[in-house]
């Protein structure tokens, strides 16, 4: 007597298959996920990297060195104490002009605790103590701040 061969699939293989296509949807949700937040944290950690940058940048040459925003994008500022004005640093530089991904803005800007406009410079001076700042970078569904304190620390602070 021949036994007819077993065709098709058991519960058990289904059910791997099964888990490893959710493990890897799963995966692809979040590497695909390109929600607010996660430009916003983005955009939050690649602007401190670029004010800690503009910092020591300061220092380093022994010339003042500033960042401005018109809310959608950003610049850094060189002064040129010879002629008395700032001047846009170049594409080139490492702290180029940039914009913020789509749905991030930089909303507020706070200098020493008071409201300034957008577009007001924060200076870093040579010694690399500046003004107390605070940038709040927002998209639709929530807020980071980045702060700055006197002595030119730098940090991100989540909306809670």
């Amino acid at each position: 007597m021949r036994h007819a061969a077993a065709r098709g699939f058991t519960l058990i293989e289904i059910l791997v298959v099964c888990a490893i296509m959710a493990i890897l949807l799963g995966l692809a949700m979040v590497r695909l996920d390109s929600s607010g937040t996660r430009r916003l944290e983005s955009a939050a950690e690649d602007l401190t990297r670029l004010l800690e940058a503009a910092r020591d940048e300061s220092v380093i040459r022994g010339q003042p060195l500033a960042f401005s925003s018109d809310g959608q994008g950003y610049q850094f500022w060189l002064s040129e104490t010879a002629h008395n004005e700032w001047v846009a640093l170049p594409g080139s530089a490492a702290i180029a002009a940039r914009r913020f991904p789509d749905g991030v803005v930089l909303s507020s800007l706070l200098i020493n605790g008071t409201p300034r406009p957008l577009g007001e410079r924060v200076v870093f001076s040579l010694s690399g103590i500046s003004e107390p700042f605070t940038l709040t970078l927002t998209s639709a569904s929530s807020h980071i701040d980045i702060l700055s304190d006197a002595l030119g620390r730098i940090e991100i602070r989540r909306a809670q």
